[in-house]
């Protein structure tokens, strides 16, 4: 199976705690995971109240894109 690339700017979802939240990929950190899986860089609000966001890194399997995204950064 071909390996998912996003690029900067991508909205995405991924599931957090118990629920699926939605980012912003902020950087594509290259082939750096156990296996050589590829790593993103997302920014997130895990609650919509949240004083500042959060930042992850997640390997592309665990990603999904949302596809209405109507801009990037």
């Amino acid at each position: 199976m071909p390996e998912t690339k996003f690029c900067k700017g991508d909205r995405v979802r991924f599931h957090f705690v118990n629920r699926f939240i939605e980012g912003v990929v902020k950087e594509d950190r290259g082939p750096i995971g156990i296996g050589g899986r590829r790593l993103y860089l997302v920014e997130f609000l895990p609650e919509v109240y949240a004083e500042s966001p959060f930042h992850i890194e997640l390997p592309a399997e665990r990603l999904q894109l949302v596809e209405d995204a109507v801009s990037k950064e």
